[in-house]
């Protein structure tokens, strides 16, 4: 069967014929930028754009339709004009549209919602090795983050930078100030520097995306195409910034205050070296994560959201593959909520733990990072010290106080990247260690780069050590990806990763003992008779464990269809033959899972409108027979730009769902799975929010049948021994946030955030209104934190 589809899917690829797009992007030689001083700018940021200045300089308008790829003119003007000043850059955007078309709203920080705003590109290198990129979106929200070559984009960066927009009677006009000191600026010969911009354009009207160079997400260039500027008598700053922050936060179950101070250190001593430094850090619950069931031996990823970290954290990103890939965690070696994280478990025998006392923080005694470039090098190192932790527990029933013996984790990255050759070319190395004093754990890493002069090939990999408590591990990947011409890209993948191999003491890899291939197309159409773009995409996948075994394999193909409405249609099919499953045993043997298939349909309204409902439903063979029926609903209510409310609900239906009990015992469910989730945002305005949301899991799980793991190869085998005990179980889980956030300054905040969350012993027998009642009333967590951080300097 796996055959057969293989060969269906190669004979309808024989049948697509796709007219190859011109690849012009509209750039022009380089753009030699004016210098202006302060006092003569004399630039107030308020996206009125009525300074004298402005009028003097020459404006650009070479914007295309990136979203769908078509490069066809547009019909509204953009006006971009540039210079820069002793302290930084200064961007000015004139967007020309019909005032009744515009879409305003208000978001919280590095939000992606429909709405018109611009975004700027920087690439202060100049070679296309890194840049970051800035959003000022129709209402005054702003948005950042760092992008990686050739197109990784990441929001998990704020930069002190200031920014602006009005509306006029012809539509309306943004004012940027990018200050040189936030910026990594490698060091040159001369006073003559070239950038690298791109500026992009959305009109959430149109459902489009406008942009100058034209650079759309088909063809693979981007990070090396950006329009070149160039700007003289460069004369970079110091930069020295301080964040005090003072906290204090109320437990109301234990009824208990905690005060904490510290601060954060930013110095900037030349423009291409930073060093920074938290003292006593508070990384307070003004973030919360959602709530993940997961019964499975795999662990869950949880991104990082504190700010000390997510600064400067690109030179740790060694691949692609550190962001993760559609439907399959990152792989990383410096995964930074690992720092801070549970203790280590603790060596002794009989010791009870609850599960809120097993996964409590480990507090932080300081932190250092240092970045930077010198010629052609990147680097970067990171240490990072945790206190000791109080555990309490019981052995053989009585109360007993431990202490556990906190974690020492550092790192060191260097980067090797040229331009010179016509193509881009990176070699890396990174070492991590996690110091304790019950083991080490060492990982080592060679990564290398490649793009092709012309961009259509691009190579990634990277070898990884591992010596963890004597033990020694090895693997490595290589990824590639072909794009022969716009709307049509190949990727493929090997992966090895012995047995023994961990690095996720520091990183996070999702599976060891795996020998894997992958490969994927991806087909993308615009300019259509009755779409405005069509993407169709299908994937391979074959993973073995290291004895040779099948442990992942699949076809899958989707298709998402965005109408001239502005709604789409998201349709997938996907077969996955017979495998084993050699981990949810945890190590007490491998069996047989039985071949099956899915497929579902998602969709969705436009989302320029006050009101935007999406719906989903997915069909799927479970591992053991049976069948899992997954529904979703989204509605998104936008009456004006101030107030926004989000309303989400998952039920899945299964009739056989596989859980690992103990030793060689499986046990197979009917099970009910409800998931509704609620945010509602009010915005006094750009910069203050209240924010309410809610998370539930409620999970009701009936027993069927009851299964062993064979001694030899095989599938499960029913167990038939006569058993008196039931294995039906529940799962209520909530989570509830109530904040308030003040940006006084640029990367100046006051939260006031109260948090409740709880998770209840299993009560199979109770109904889910009586679980979901109880999940609010019996707490595990409330507190209340209020956070001033502030930010002094330069």
């Amino acid at each position: 069967m796996y055959h057969r589809c293989a060969c269906l899917l190669f004979l309808c690829l024989s049948q697509v014929s796709l007219s190859a797009a011109g690849q012009e992007t509209h750039a022009l030689p380089p753009i030699t930028l004016k210098k202006i001083s302060e006092s003569e700018a004399n630039i107030v940021i308020d996206g009125e754009i009525n300074e004298a200045v402005w009028s003097a300089l020459t404006p650009y308008d070479y914007f295309r339709v990136l979203s769908p790829d078509t490069l066809k003119e547009v019909p509204y003007e953009t006006r971009v004009r540039a210079f820069y000043s002793e302290r930084g850059l200064y961007f000015s955007v004139w967007a020309e549209q019909p005032k009744e078309t515009l879409v305003a709203r208000l978001s919280s920080r590095d939000q992606f919602i429909s709405r018109d705003g611009i975004s700027l590109t920087i690439d202060p290198s100049g070679d296309g090795i890194y840049g970051y990129w800035f959003g000022i979106n129709l209402g005054g929200s702003l948005s950042d983050g760092t992008v990686l070559p050739e197109r990784q984009f990441s929001n998990r960066w704020d930069g002190a930078w200031r920014g602006a927009v009005s509306e006029h009677d012809e539509g309306y006009a943004v004012e940027y100030f990018l200050p040189f000191s936030m910026m990594t600026l490698p060091a040159i010969e001369g006073d003559s520097r070239e950038l690298g911009i791109y500026i992009s354009r959305r009109v959430s009207q149109k459902g489009e995306l406008w942009g100058w160079p034209a650079l759309p997400g088909s063809l693979s260039r981007f990070m090396t195409a950006l329009q070149p500027l160039v700007i003289d008598n460069f004369e970079p700053q110091k930069q020295f910034t301080f964040y005090p922050y003072a906290s204090t936060s109320y437990d109301v179950i234990e009824a208990e205050d905690d005060y904490k101070s510290g601060f954060d250190l930013f110095w900037r001593p030349t423009s291409n070296v930073q060093l920074s430094a938290t003292v006593n850090p508070d990384f307070g619950n003004v973030e919360s994560d959602d709530v993940v069931v997961n019964l499975t031996s795999f662990e869950t990823f949880f991104p990082e959201k504190r700010p000390f970290f997510l600064e400067g954290q690109e030179i740790f990103a060694t691949t692609p593959r550190a962001r993760g890939r559609r439907g399959t965690p990152p792989t990383i070696l410096v995964h930074t909520r690992r720092i801070g994280g549970p203790p280590q478990s603790l060596n002794v025998d009989d010791l009870d733990l609850t599960d809120l006392e097993a996964n409590q923080p480990s507090e932080l005694q300081a932190a250092a990072k240092v970045t930077g470039q010198l010629g052609k090098w990147r680097y970067g190192t990171m240490v990072a010290v945790e206190d000791d932790t109080k555990i309490e527990g019981k052995i053989n029933g009585i109360d007993v106080d431990l202490v556990q013996d906190g974690r020492t984790f550092g790192t060191t990255r260097f980067l090797y990247e040229t331009t010179e050759i016509g193509s881009r070319a990176g070699l890396g190395w990174i070492s991590t260690l996690v110091d304790h004093p019950d083991g080490d754990a060492v990982v080592h890493g060679v990564d290398g780069h490649y793009l092709s002069k012309d961009g259509l090939l691009n190579l990634d990999g990277q070898l990884l050590y591992s010596d963890v408590a004597d033990t020694t591990g090895t693997g490595g990947f290589l990824d590639l990806s072909y794009t022969p011409r716009q709307g049509i890209k190949h990727t493929a993948g090997i992966e090895y990763f012995d047995e023994d191999l961990n690095i996720n003491h520091f990183g996070f890899l999702r599976r060891n003992d795996a020998i894997a291939a992958r490969y994927s197309l991806q087909i993308s159409q615009s300019g259509l008779k009755h779409l405005k773009r069509r993407e169709t995409g299908f994937r391979l996948t074959q993973e073995y464990n290291t004895d040779g075994k099948v442990v992942s394999s699949g076809l899958i193909a989707y298709q998402e269809r965005m109408f001239k409405n502005n709604s789409f249609l998201y349709t997938e099919l996907n077969y996955f033959p017979s495998r084993w499953d050699d981990q949810n045993s945890d190590g007490n043997g491998s069996f047989r899972i039985d071949p099956r298939w899915q497929t579902g349909a998602f969709w969705g309204s436009d989302s320029s409108k006050p009101i935007r409902i999406a719906v989903g439903y997915f069909l799927e063979n479970e591992q053991i027979g049976g069948t899992q029926k997954f529904h979703e609903l989204q509605i998104n209510w936008r009456p004006n730009d101030r107030f926004a409310a989000e309303f989400s609900l998952y039920y899945r239906d299964r009739t056989d769902w596989l859980i690992h009990e103990a030793g060689r015992d499986f046990t197979t469910f009917e099970s009910i799975f409800w998931q509704p989730e609620i945010e509602l945002n009010y915005f006094f305005s750009a910069k203050q929010q209240i924010k309410l949301s809610a998370q539930w899991v409620g999970i009701k799980a009936t027993e069927r049948d009851r299964w062993q793991v064979p001694l030899d190869d095989g599938s499960l085998i029913p167990d038939g021994a006569p058993f008196t005990d039931s294995r039906d179980f529940s799962i209520s889980a909530l989570s509830f946030q109530a904040r308030y956030r003040w940006e006084i300054a640029p990367l100046s905040d006051l939260f006031i955030v109260y948090t409740r969350a709880s998770d209840i012993p299993s009560r199979p027998d109770d109904s889910f209104s009586n679980l979901l009642r109880d999940s609010w009333t019996d707490r595990a967590a409330d507190s209340l934190v209020i956070k001033l951080r502030y930010r002094l300097g330069s």
